[in-house]
């Protein structure tokens, strides 16, 4: 019985964190907002990798793919 009490809290608290913007809920997963940041943050780094390489390879088509 207190088990239960205690999932209820937690989910419940989870809850308010969610609708508060403090935690975002995705496909059941719960992440923090600078986690989500982060990664956006490396996607971005890896974009910029790969087009300093089609630059460098002279890839035209590479880079205006990763440039649109």
């Amino acid at each position: 019985m207190f088990e239960d009490l205690f999932r209820a809290a937690a989910a419940k608290a989870i809850e308010m964190a969610v609708n508060e913007g403090h935690l975002i809920k995705e496909d059941g997963i719960i992440l923090k907002p600078a986690t989500i940041d982060l990664v956006n943050e490396i996607e971005e780094m890896n974009r910029q990798h790969l087009i300093d390489m089609a630059l460098a390879n002279n890839d035209r088509e590479l880079f205006m793919q990763l440039t649109n």
